[in-house]
């Protein structure tokens, strides 16, 4: 394992790097923040919203090369990237209060002797009514979840372009958010100290177009906390004792402990466990700084508690599987496989895996400001943006994590995970075993209907041909 800080002039002398972005299939990463530019009326710098493109060399010291710059799309500094997971689009969330869904497309441009794969705004998604600081991406592509500065967790249809809901719920700024990958639940995380728990209407799971979520939980203390006999305190010992309660209950950090731009959480990328940073544990009267993990199946009280250093502030998963170490007997979450997840803090990054409570790695002192983002290049590499204007990267020699294990061999509740076709809850109906045709559309016809109002309303009917699977070879 190998640390890298390639020296590049990132985002200009003094601008700051809010997020990157790995493609999941190609070569391609992403930066995003801010350019300074001299306004033309005034003589002033002001900063604009920029996305750079990054060619990411393999077996190379430079470890990336520039390939082109999005100047235009975002007024104001773009502070969420997220690629979908299919990596045909990525989004863009920015201080300028716009959600931008790129498009890959073959287009030729002025000067271009042929056409070339170029990213494109493929629709600018408007709701939030300050700066967004985070956003997700469903696994189906389907879904996208922002958060931001107004207060507001906003659904939306990416597809149809259009907002599902607006979650309300948080007095402070939405820092961070992640999505269940069985799209069973949405967690955000904010400035208030709280996150919330937001599971989709039972009703509605089946309906993507129509997907609603109600507060299944709020969290913001431990609920087990042990509580001291006050009974025969003075009202202003009691009052004393109850505040000092709700200071060691309270497990996130607030803002006079932890000003910063960002507090992601993420889920485990099989959906059973989500970590949520910016966290504290107190013990003897003084607070541990970390990370806490939650099982899905318990959203009131943690699983497991991580420390750190210094505040965490960013939480990522590596999408790969792999085979778990039968000789621990004391794993940090018992499962059939092994996975690995980093945690960011102001200026260290920290690799774990669910084999065990003991980190497989520490790299300390990363930047000079503190970390932004967290992403993973497979399991081979990891970048870290910082505040400061640089990114480090991780090289990772093939097989340090293990043996990885393909999704074939994976439960069949993972497996299903990675049908971008459908969410998880949307089953095929089931035929009668009788009954062995199946329904294609081959042809369609035009009728029109008279409405209520007397107008006659155009309707397209589509003509099916049923086939006998049983003579099917």
């Amino acid at each position: 394992m190998k640390l890298v800080i390639p020296n590049i002039i990132w985002h200009g002398d003094k601008e700051r790097i809010m997020a990157i972005a790995i493609h999941p299939t190609q070569n391609l990463l992403l930066t995003g923040g801010s350019d300074s530019k001299i306004a033309e009326k005034d003589n002033l710098i002001e900063d604009v919203g920029v996305i750079k493109m990054w060619t990411i060399l393999e077996n190379s010291t430079k470890m990336v090369e520039f390939a082109g710059a999005i100047n235009a799309g975002h007024e104001q500094t773009v502070n969420c990237l997220k690629f979908s997971p299919n990596g045909k689009n990525f989004a863009s969330g920015s201080d300028d209060y716009k959600i931008i869904i790129w498009n890959q497309q073959v287009r030729q441009t002025f000067g271009q002797s042929e056409p070339r794969l170029q990213w494109w705004p493929f629709s600018i998604l408007t709701g939030h009514c300050k700066e967004i600081y985070d956003l997700q991406w469903s696994k189906n592509g389907e879904i996208l979840v922002s958060g931001g500065l107004d207060k507001y967790v906003i659904v939306w249809n990416v597809k149809k372009q259009k907002q599902l809901q607006t979650l309300d719920g948080h007095t402070a700024y939405v820092q961070g958010i992640t999505i269940d990958p069985r799209l069973k639940s949405i967690v955000s995380l904010s400035q208030d100290r709280t996150a919330r728990v937001w599971k989709v209407l039972k009703a509605q799971k089946k309906n993507i177009n129509s997907l609603q979520f109600y507060p299944q939980h709020v969290v913001r203390k431990l609920e087990n906390a042990q509580k001291t006999d006050i009974q025969q305190q003075t009202s202003q010992e009691q009052q004393q004792q109850q505040n000092e309660e709700k200071k060691q209950n309270g497990i996130f950090l607030g803002e006079t402990s932890l000003f910063t731009f960002v507090r992601r959480p993420d889920w485990s990328p099989d959906g059973s466990f989500y970590i949520l940073p910016a966290a504290e544990f107190w013990v003897d009267n003084k607070p541990i700084m970390g990370a806490y993990g939650f099982l899905r199946q318990s959203p009131q009280v943690p699983c497991f508690f991580l420390p750190t250093k210094t505040p965490a502030l960013v939480i990522r998963f590596c999408s790969k599987y792999f085979n778990r170490n039968q000789d621990i007997q004391q794993p940090l979450i018992d499962l059939p496989y092994k996975m690995i997840f980093a945690i960011g803090t102001i200026d260290s990054l920290l690799l774990y895996s669910t084999d065990s409570p003991t980190p497989l790695a520490i790299f300390g002192n990363l930047h000079y400001a503190s970390i932004t983002d967290i992403c993973f290049k497979g399991s081979s590499l990891i970048a870290v943006s910082s505040c400061d204007g640089f990114c480090s990267f991780v090289q990772i020699e093939e097989g340090y994590f293990g043996q990885e294990v393909p999704i074939e061999q994976l439960p069949e509740y993972i497996r299903v995970l990675y049908n971008n076709d459908k969410i998880e809850e949307e089953e095929v109906p089931k035929k009668n075993e009788e009954s062995k045709t199946q329904d294609i559309v081959t042809e369609q016809r035009v009728e029109y209907k008279e409405t209520q109002d007397g107008k006659k309303k155009k309707v397209i009917i589509p003509k099916t041909l049923q086939i006998n699977q049983q003579n099917q070879i």
